[in-house]
């Protein structure tokens, strides 16, 4: 993979990909070149980071967003080439096409480009399905990782993860890192929901800010929305002396207070944060100020891109990691239940996952491929490229013996 122009490696929870990439960047530094690592949200560069020891960035600050002249605002591109002997980026299958292409302009012969991620999760939220294309063209060189290493074995998500992919229904037993809350009805799921985030997911004794709750999506009756103010008013009820900002107007005006777990929503780089970063509100007065990595201050306008992050859809969540998750599976959610994003969903736990819903839901979800397929073109293009560069090399070929 090291020596390929272009190159995937793609494998589910507990096949190695982290310890495949650490172990190339090793081979890299013990051969003296150069590298680059990125990924598409700074939750999934800063993991990358912690997991590889070398920095890591987002692709938009890899590329330089907002310093080029053009309609892209990316300063490296086609005419501007990235300088290293490798590129490698990490949570790849989140890449659409309107970020890929910038990618792919500004990695030139002779930088070769590494791409690493989960083939089975959801697809890009933007148009394209850019990672899946490439390994399904046969066009460019594919390590499949699929042995699940012994560690791996024992965890309920890296041996369920496999079964949820052949359309097969997880194995609900409780244990030690699962947990299954069954509820028929929608407003008691909601309920189980919520009083598991808002203690310690029923005994288990996992601390309120250690789980997420995922969802299927953000509104309707058991949206992420609902769970939101719900869990808000649990976990941090309004009570004098607490300050507080309200943000949006209308419907979607919300109230974040001191204390709530925040997420930004949008890609905001005069304040350094980027989309999907999740944060504590840490001041409420003239500025509202949140504590990510670093304290970042917001006037009303940029606070705007503000969210309360109790509760995300599973599609918020990709590329980032939860100790325990808490994922809300039900059959009213009906479309939006598939094998992708449920499969997505529970491999976004580290430790554990407690699953609610209904059984009805899950069958849904392990049997619905309906997002499996998008009309990209882009398997086809590279066929096309293909071929004309094999006439090419013909041609030079028979110059060349002429």
């Amino acid at each position: 993979m090291l020596r390929a122009p272009l190159g995937v490696v793609t494998g589910g929870p507990g096949t190695g990909k982290t310890t495949t990439t650490r172990r190339a960047l090793d081979e890299l530094d013990a051969r003296g070149e150069t590298y680059l690592l990125a990924a598409p949200t700074g939750k999934a560069a800063r993991r990358m980071e912690e997991a590889t020891g070398r920095e890591s960035q987002t692709i938009h600050r890899l590329l330089k967003w907002g310093l080029g002249i053009g309609p892209s605002k990316f300063f490296y591109g086609e005419d501007e080439p990235l300088e290293a002997d490798v590129v490698i980026v990490d949570e790849a299958s989140m890449i659409d096409t309107k970020l890929a292409d910038p990618l792919f302009a500004a990695v030139q012969h002779p930088t070769r480009l590494i791409l690493v991620g989960d083939a089975a999760q959801l697809p890009s939220v933007g148009a394209g399905m850019v990672f899946g294309d490439l390994i399904r063209s046969t066009r460019v060189e594919v390590a499949r990782l699929t042995t699940l290493h012994r560690a791996a074995a024992e965890s309920w998500v890296c041996s369920q993860a496999p079964r949820v992919l052949r359309g097969e229904v997880p194995d609900l037993r409780g244990r030690a890192d699962f947990r299954w809350h069954e509820a028929e009805v929608r407003d008691h799921a909601v309920d189980a929901v919520v009083e598991l985030a808002a203690g310690d997911l029923g005994g288990l004794g996992v601390a309120p800010e250690d789980a997420q709750v995922l969802v299927p999506q953000n509104v309707g009756p058991a949206g992420a929305d609902l769970i939101n103010r719900r869990l808000q008013a649990r976990l941090n009820p309004m009570r004098a002396g607490l300050k507080a900002w309200t943000v949006g107007k209308g419907e979607g005006a919300r109230e974040l207070r001191v204390g709530d777990r925040v997420i930004q929503t949008r890609n905001d780089y005069p304040r350094g944060v980027m989309n999907g970063e999740i944060g504590v509100v840490a001041r409420a007065d003239d500025e509202l100020v949140v504590r990510f990595e670093e304290l970042v201050t917001y006037d009303r306008g940029g606070a705007t891109a503000l969210r309360l992050a109790y509760a995300l859809t599973v599609h918020k969540y990709q590329g980032s990691e939860v100790p325990w998750a808490v994922v809300l599976c039900h059959s009213t959610h009906t479309q939006m239940l598939t094998r992708r994003l449920f499969y997505t969903a529970i491999t976004r736990a580290k430790r554990g996952v407690v699953l609610v819903g209904d059984r009805a839901g899950i069958e849904r979800a392990v049997k619905n491929q309906s997002d499996g397929k998008r009309n990209t073109g882009l398997i086809e293009r590279l066929d096309e490229l293909w071929s004309e560069n094999e006439g090419d090399e013909e041609e030079r070929a028979d110059d060349h013996a002429a």
